[in-house]
Parts: C-alpha cells; sequence; structure tokens
C-alpha cells in the first residue's frame, strides 16, 4: 500500500505489527469482537462499505452489479473444471452474503439460497435487495458468531453449491476457517461444488495473520499460505480442482468438489 498520509500509515503499520507479534486472544474474544464489529454494518460507512452495500462507500450502481457478475463468472468456470452443467445447481449456500451482491446474480438462476452471516443487518439488507427483485427462495440463517456450525439445524441440506468470497479474510483465525470448511463438507452433496476466496500470505505486513486486536484489522485478520490453505481443503474433504490469484489484492480463490470425507 502507498500513498495516503504518513501518520495514518505509520499508525496502521504498527496496529498490523502488534497485532501480529502479541499473545494470540482467544477464537471466543475475537469471534465475540468481530460480531459486535459486522453489526454495525447498520449504523457504520466503513463496514457498510466492507460489505458490500449497494451505493455505500467504493459501491456504486455498477460497481456492485460487477461484484456478483464477476463471481457468478467464476462459478461457470468451477462448473467447467467439476464437468457439471450450471443449471445443474440449484441449491446454494453463500456464507457472508453481505448487502447481497452475489445472491442478487445467483438468485437469477439458483431457485434455493440460504445466506449465513453474524450480522443480522447485513441478511436484513441481503433480504431486502432480494425481495426488490421479487425472489422467493432467500432463507437467512443467523448464526453465533462464535458457533458456526449452528447453521446446520437451519439449512435443509444437502445443497449443490458453497459460496464465500471476501469473508474467510475476516475470520477470528485460521482453526475458525477450517471449521467452515468442515461446515461446507457436511452441506454439500457428493459431487457439491465450493468456490471461496481467502487473502494469502505472502509476507507483506498488512497481509499477514492476527492474533488480536480484531476492530482495526478486520479488513486483513486472517490470510493463509496458498499450499496450506490448498491442504486444509483437502484434509476437510473438500478436492481442489484449481486455484486464481488476484496479486494486487492478495485474493485466492479456490475451486472445489466433495469427492471424500473429513478428517
Amino acid at each position: 500500500m502507498s500513498g495516503g498520509n504518513p501518520l495514518k500509515q505509520a499508525i496502521r503499520n504498527a496496529y498490523n505489527v502488534l497485532a501480529t507479534i502479541l499473545p494470540r486472544q482467544s477464537d471466543h474474544r475475537v469471534s465475540r469482537d468481530a460480531a459486535r464489529y459486522w453489526s454495525r454494518s447498520g449504523d457504520s460507512p466503513k463496514v457498510r462499505d466492507l460489505s458490500h452495500w449497494r451505493g455505500s462507500g467504493r459501491w456504486s450502481e455498477e460497481e456492485w452489479l460487477a461484484v456478483g457478475a464477476r463471481h457468478y463468472d467464476l462459478f461457470r468456470d468451477l462448473c467447467r473444471a467439476a464437468k457439471i452443467p450450471p443449471d445443474a445447481v440449484t441449491s446454494m449456500v453463500e456464507w457472508g452474503p453481505g448487502g447481497g451482491a452475489n445472491a442478487v446474480r445467483f438468485a437469477e438462476d439458483v431457485p434455493a439460497l440460504y445466506g449465513v452471516d453474524i450480522s443480522s443487518p447485513n441478511l436484513d439488507e441481503c433480504s431486502a435487495q432480494l425481495r426488490g427483485i421479487d425472489y422467493r427462495g432467500f432463507t437467512p440463517v443467523l448464526v453465533p458468531a462464535d458457533r458456526p456450525e449452528d447453521c446446520l439445524d437451519e439449512i435443509d441440506g444437502p445443497v449443490d453449491l458453497f459460496l464465500s468470497t471476501a469473508v474467510f479474510q475476516h475470520f477470528p483465525s485460521k482453526e475458525y476457517g477450517r471449521r467452515v470448511l468442515r461446515v461446507a463438507h457436511e452441506l454439500l452433496g457428493e459431487g457439491g461444488v465450493a468456490l471461496v476466496q481467502t487473502r494469502y500470505d505472502s509476507g507483506r505486513l498488512d497481509f499477514r495473520p492476527k492474533k488480536r486486536a480484531y476492530r482495526f484489522n478486520a479488513a486483513t485478520y486472517t490470510s493463509y499460505g496458498i499450499d496450506e490453505f490448498w491442504e486444509l481443503c483437502l484434509a476437510t474433504g473438500l478436492t481442489p480442482l484449481s486455484l486464481q490469484l488476484e496479486p494486487d489484492t492478495n485474493y485466492a480463490y479456490y475451486f472445489l468438489v466433495k469427492r471424500g470425507p473429513a478428517e
């Protein structure tokens, strides 16, 4: 990152250093902090921007629609890699739908869509966007931040697709990400597919995984080595088919299929 106010950047760097070298806070503590942070999307312009709310911050109409279009194109790439037709996907779970940019695009072709989130305002906003296009197949699922597995009681699986973009980077820890991958494995039917995006750790200070001070580092809290996340997917029964990287943002998109048991 370059440019901007040098003093602010120096403060940001200090927070990054402290968050990576000081002792780790417990997942329970960080999960609680995450729930508080993302529940502010109802009244915080910054959190609405990070949650991809239509018309907030960066998200002009054109940019907002482009988010869903981009991820739908990647979904079609995933279907080609898995050798399934896109119209075979009739149900899906989106983990962290935020303001609904993905949901609005996928709703055009997927009859049943579950949105799992720790933020009630985000689920309300996503629901409102889907009502705006008269979509009736959405089920919002609010889960406690420290108990992602609770969604299993609310979703009538199996589903055909698990989607999560711009979310794993906000998780309280790498272990939390493993738990969510195990949930994805349980939700998917055999041969079901998943598109999961993470932030990858390239050694840059701002993208190193953090251990504390969640609200100061929410946008870049958790990252994985590329091979590390690949192996984690395999361990949870999700077989990687391919990978796409975006070096400008340290985004890694994993194309996955359920083909084995979780360890």
